[in-house]
């Protein structure tokens, strides 16, 4: 169930020109130029740097099943890495538009609302590289 909706987040980003021009990314982009790019889990694929960046790393956080067991009440976070700090926040800023209060339907997945959770600032440890992060709460239907 994770896979699918790290692909629907994903895809969403990949749809939305504004979002792929601040990764300096076209929509049209490949497997490959998207992995330069987006990570799907906690430890980015490669080795990010201030050359590396824009660069976002996305994951599932714990969730549990609601009363209705053909619900899923999850948790994702988006860590956002950039040059700056600004760059980051800006980032995060669309990403935001176009997840929170909102619903994700891709082929083959389906939410209720997407929720903001948690949004802020961390620390890297890597010179020249800035984060922000943000958490999102969403309920989505279990396809089997």
């Amino acid at each position: 169930m994770s896979l699918q909706l790290i692909d629907a987040i994903q895809n969403t980003h990949k749809a939305d020109e504004e979002f792929m021009a601040l990764l300096k990314l076209l929509p049209t982009a490949d497997g490959e130029q998207m992995a330069t790019r987006f990570t799907k889990g906690v430890e980015p694929e490669i080795v990010v740097t201030k050359e590396t960046v824009p660069h976002i790393c996305q994951y599932i956080m714990p969730g549990q099943f609601a009363r209705n067991h053909l619900v899923f009440q999850g948790k994702f976070c988006i860590d956002f890495y950039g040059k700056t700090g600004y760059e980051a926040k800006l980032l995060f800023q669309r990403s935001f538009e176009l997840l929170h209060d909102r619903r994700i339907v891709q082929p083959k997945f389906h939410s209720f609302l997407c929720v903001l959770a948690y949004d802020g600032d961390f620390a890297t440890g890597i010179s020249g590289v800035k984060g922000y992060k943000g958490i999102f709460d969403i309920d989505y239907i279990r396809m089997n």
